[in-house]
């Protein structure tokens, strides 16, 4: 990718994207850009760390604002995790079925992953400020419409408008760390290993929050306190929040809205959506209705074909929600490739693992989050480490030791039993997938932001986030499927825990399809000083540093 990207330095200056065959989308990067939040020029005294960026003018505020990102990040899973440590109470109360309880998550994560990437150009193109404090207090007021769910259509309906108003924190968070902290070095590290821990640590929190709520009132108080704390958040962030923009400074609002309706992708929206909707909807509807009910066919069939359809338009839209050169980095695609099955084992065994401990060990929504809790304080430890040697240790052996993690994790849930010790399989459990998650998502999100130029990056942050949210979606659409259909044989009568191994054995499946693509994935260190490659390859590792464009030059 990185020969891909050229740069030429003008007042404002222009970059240009070459695609295969000498195509060209050329974009004009104002001078706003860079200078009023990447940290001076100093490539001879610039220190080791790194100072701090222009566009934060305290230490606090940086902080703040890092937090802010980390918590956007954090805000679908956040969510998910609060639900599914409540999902018996809530199935109970509401008579929803099984499928039903699993849309609660999943819908959230199947709405946030289908507008993760529309919302991305929205950011872009209407302010990234903006579109950040809109989705903030907007999931702050349709969490508290969740409270007042009276049946299963009203919780799964809203619980997926959630996931639209979670889809629209991302991609402005990625975008304006990506501005800010330009220049790789251990500041640049630091922060995006904590905007790293959002996902995996936001689910474990969530639960713990949610947990606190039903233990003192009941299962709507939790999302009352997420309300109210989204609420804390927003007026935080309108404080926080720099404004760093894509947009040339001074350009008014109706031309940027013109320019939003003349290059927005909507048919590439509407095909995600839809695509990824139906295919998901069939996988989870298949065990209960029939797979060879008319309607299930029919939504797998069309689901492939609007996907497939979303594929080829991006091909030839000029403004397309992914941009297909990404795709000629090898190593962005096969760390994708390698991190999403990781990522997707970690979301199913993470919510059956929840269920199983309130269906079958009975325990309280409260004592369920106690007994995720050393899953969170473990994850902020391995964040630090991450952090801390993504410059010293090459990133490949990062992702292997993550894949291995997430394996061994997972297969301690499959050959546990209801009466297993929590000390002997759940405790190491939690404890090794967290590495997994921590590990994949630092070296991918530190990758994944050097893969398209400054002014694209909530786009780059869109198309990472969306890939992940919507695998989780098919994860838990996958083992519901699998869960339901092992649920209603007589070994299941017999041996209650059969469905929710069963779930497991696909988490562990899944857990081993991230070793598939490891081999092809050539990385060395990352977050090297300024004007050093930050993806060094292990057979550049003794030749002096090169910057990415000699890199890119060198791998023709």
């Amino acid at each position: 990718m990185a020969d891909d990207i050229k740069h030429t330095t003008t007042t404002p200056s222009t970059s240009s994207l070459e695609k295969e065959g000498g195509a060209t989308i050329s974009t004009t990067v104002t001078p706003t850009d860079r200078p009023e939040c990447s940290a001076p020029d100093d490539t001879t005294t610039t220190p080791a760390f790194g100072a701090r960026p222009a566009c934060f003018k305290t230490t606090l505020q940086e902080v703040a604002f890092v937090f802010q990102a980390t918590n956007a990040t954090a805000t679908s899973s956040f969510f998910q995790g609060a639900s599914a440590i409540i999902t018996a109470s809530i199935g109970h109360d509401l008579g929803m079925s099984q499928g039903q309880i699993t849309w609660i998550t999943a819908s959230t994560a199947l709405t946030a992953g289908a507008f993760q990437l529309g919302l991305g150009q929205l950011a872009d193109l209407l302010g990234r400020k903006l579109v950040f404090l809109a989705g903030m207090a907007s999931f702050s007021a349709f969490a508290l419409l969740v409270a007042f769910a009276q049946d299963p259509l009203w919780m799964d309906v809203v619980c997926g408008l959630l996931g639209v108003c979670a889809a629209m924190v991302v991609p402005p968070a990625i975008g304006i760390m990506g501005a800010a902290y330009e220049r790789p070095c251990k500041r640049k590290n630091l922060a995006f290993s904590a905007f790293s821990a959002g996902n995996p640590l936001g689910f474990v929190f969530g639960s713990i929050v949610s947990g606190l709520a039903t233990m003192a009132f009941s299962w709507r108080a939790s999302y009352v306190l997420i309300a109210i704390l989204w609420v804390v958040f927003t007026v935080l962030a309108f404080f926080t929040i720099p404004k760093v923009e894509a947009y040339p400074a001074g350009q008014p609002l109706g031309e940027r809205v013109r320019e939003f309706v003349r290059t927005f992708d909507f048919v590439g929206t509407a095909l995600t959506i839809l695509g990824t909707g139906l295919l998901t909807a069939a996988i989870t509807l298949g065990p209960t209705d029939g797979w060879k009910s008319a309607h299930i066919i029919a939504m797998l069939v069309v689901g492939v074909l609007l996907l497939a359809s979303f594929v080829y338009w991006e091909t030839v839209y000029p403004h397309p929600l992914m941009p297909p050169h990404i795709w000629k980095d090898r190593n962005f695609t096969f760390i994708i490739l390698s991190c999403l099955p990781g990522y997707m084992s970690f979301i199913a065994a993470q919510f059956w693992l929840s269920f199983f401990m309130q269906e079958l060990q009975k325990l309280a929504p409260i004592n369920v989050a106690v007994h995720l809790l050393p899953q969170a304080i473990a994850g902020l430890i391995y964040n630090v480490i991450a952090g801390s040697v993504l410059h010293r240790i090459n990133n490949t052996l990062l992702l292997v030791l993550g894949s291995c993690t997430y394996i061994a994790s997972n297969v301690l849930l499959a050959l546990m039993k209801p009466d297993s010790p929590y000390w002997a399989f759940i405790f190491p459990s939690l404890i090794l997938a967290v590495v997994g998650a921590d590990f994949h998502f630092n070296v991918a999100n530190m990758y994944v932001m050097q893969s398209l130029p400054s002014h694209q990056q909530a786009l780059a942050g869109g198309i990472f986030n969306t890939l992940f949210r919507l695998g989780a979606a098919m994860a838990l659409g996958a083992t519901t499927a699998v869960f339901t259909s092992a649920a209603g044989t007589p070994e299941a009568i017999a041996n209650p825990m059969l469905p929710y191994s069963k779930a497991f054995q696909v988490s562990v499946g899944l857990s081993a399809a991230s070793f598939l693509f490891l081999p092809f994935v050539r990385l060395g260190t990352q977050g090297h000083a300024p004007g050093v490659d930050v993806a060094t390859t292990p057979d550049q590792k003794d030749k002096a540093p090169i910057t990415v464009g000699e890199k890119g030059r060198l791998e023709k």
